[in-house]
């Protein structure tokens, strides 16, 4: 099985990585984990995911700001989706 790999970075409304963020995947092509990752120190965040594809990814911080974004998960690394707190 090929491994499929979905990642970014959380950004708070200053631009600054933002740590303890719940990240989870909201959308995919068919069948996908109900997982969810927290960002690290660095606002970083992946998912290992066995469908190649376009992926729907929400957040949320402890305070309650949230975003949404979409995201391709490619054999290897992809580019990085960039999600920015509202």
């Amino acid at each position: 099985m090929t491994s499929h790999t979905l990642g970014g970075v959380v950004l708070d409304a200053h631009g600054d990585p933002a740590a303890g963020v719940t990240v989870a995947l909201a959308g995919g092509p068919g069948p996908f984990p109900d997982i969810a990752a927290l960002t690290g120190a660095d606002g970083r965040f992946s998912f290992a995911v066995s469908t190649a594809g376009v992926y729907t990814v929400q957040c949320l911080a402890p305070d309650g700001r949230s975003a949404r974004g979409q995201a391709e998960a490619v054999a290897g690394t992809g580019a990085p989706l960039v999600l920015r707190l509202g």
